[in-house]
């Protein structure tokens, strides 16, 4: 099995829609073990359509492997 980074790397060289498309899997896989109510849910709905269109649109920014994961170092430190 690949180490987490190995994966968030595979994961990062992926066009921006096709990360966000990921991302939407991995959510909806994890949610299946929690209760979320009907407007929760509906607002991450909206939420994730309006990232996705300011993605196809060009106005959302990407960041490489090493930016993301300098930025999770700084935030959750080891």
């Amino acid at each position: 099995m690949k180490a987490i980074a190995e994966v968030a790397k595979d994961a990062l060289e992926l066009p921006p829609v096709q990360r966000l498309t990921l991302a939407r899997i991995l959510l909806d896989l994890s949610d299946e073990s929690q209760d979320f109510s009907p407007e929760v849910e509906a607002d991450w709905e909206t939420e994730i359509c309006r990232r996705m269109e300011e993605v196809k649109a060009g106005r959302a920014r990407s960041s490489g492997f090493d930016e993301v994961f300098a930025r999770l170092d700084q935030r959750f430190p080891t």
